[in-house]
């Protein structure tokens, strides 16, 4: 290796000399592949497609942001009185004279409202669907895990569950103690106390289809037959 080093480089010649030269050929080989390799069309037509669209946006006078699916304008489209039962009695008569604003799946169109932003259920659902006929039976469970901010709105039950006309009745129509006592607080801790109650009162208010029914024969997952511990004809 000395002697190559000699013969090439001369006596004189250090080490580092040989690593030097050979550094710098190696930069200009790796240089000159550089420059013979071509430049890509992928990198010139995306920049310039970037100076295209700096070059249309600048100055203008409209916003550069595009405006998709603005919500339609607030000037009332439906009679008064439209909400809450007049809705119900058209999606009954036909459901498609909705679609055109609501979206054809009824989850908001055009009008960015969806129809089950107050139905539990489907669209055409107002309680979960899954109540059926049964929401008599079906809403206590439902209250006691959910709460009652879905029933308390102006259009279903009212803000204080005190019912709306033409929609959802006072949970007081049914529950004697209150929006979340069937009976009155006191029976809940002893039942027998609904005798002096009726002896007074009389048995009206039991005597109610989704109740005790109206003969106090029972109903079906509520109340039960007066005559389970009383006997009358």
């Amino acid at each position: 290796m000395r002697n190559f080093r000699e013969k090439v480089l001369g006596r004189s010649a250090p080490a580092s000399s040989l690593y030097c030269h050979g550094q710098k050929k190696r930069e200009v080989h790796r240089m000159s592949h550089i420059k013979k390799t071509p430049l890509k069309p992928f990198p010139i037509l995306l920049l310039s497609f970037f100076l295209l669209v700096a070059g249309c946006g600048g100055g203008g006078s409209q916003s550069e942001t595009p405006v998709v699916n603005p919500p339609q304008s607030t000037v009332q489209t439906h009679p008064a009185g439209w909400l809450p039962n007049g809705h119900a009695a058209e999606a009954k008569a036909n459901i498609e004279t909705c679609t055109g604003c609501h979206g054809t799946d009824l989850t908001g169109g055009t009008t960015n409202v969806s129809c089950t932003q107050c139905h539990l259920g489907d669209t055409t659902s107002v309680h979960p669907t899954l109540w059926g006929n049964f929401a008599y039976a079906f809403h206590a469970r439902y209250v006691q895990q959910n709460g009652t901010s879905t029933c308390a709105n102006v259009t279903c039950h009212g803000t204080n569950l005190e019912g709306v006309q033409g929609s959802g009745p006072s949970c007081t129509q049914c529950h004697m103690g209150g929006v979340s006592s069937k009976h009155p607080v006191e029976w809940n801790a002893n039942i027998e106390l609904h005798k002096d109650y009726v002896a007074s009162n009389g048995s009206t208010s039991c005597r109610v289809s989704v109740c005790h029914g109206a003969n106090l024969q029972g109903v079906f997952l509520s109340g039960p037959s007066c005559n389970t511990c009383h006997t009358f004809p």
